[in-house]
């Protein structure tokens, strides 16, 4: 009986440690899409001679503007 106890146990901790580490994933997934995507918009923007360069600030701010932008959707 302690055995299939331990079990129970040891299963339920899995899964809330699976649960907390999942999200930082998220988080960082949702960040590399909206550095693509924003990078992909300034560079869109860039073929129609608005004279925006891609560098890292200008992608992470993109990438803010995206993550926002979806979150509301």
């Amino acid at each position: 009986m302690e055995i299939l106890i331990g079990f129970i146990v040891l299963a339920i901790l899995i899964y809330i440690i699976g649960k907390l580490v999942s999200i930082p994933f998220k988080i960082l997934k949702n960040i590399v899409i909206g550095l693509i995507v924003g990078s992909a918009a300034i560079w869109v923007m860039d073929l129609f001679g608005m004279g925006i360069e891609i560098n890292v600030v200008n992608a992470l701010i993109a990438s803010v503007v995206v993550y926002i932008i979806s979150s509301i959707i």
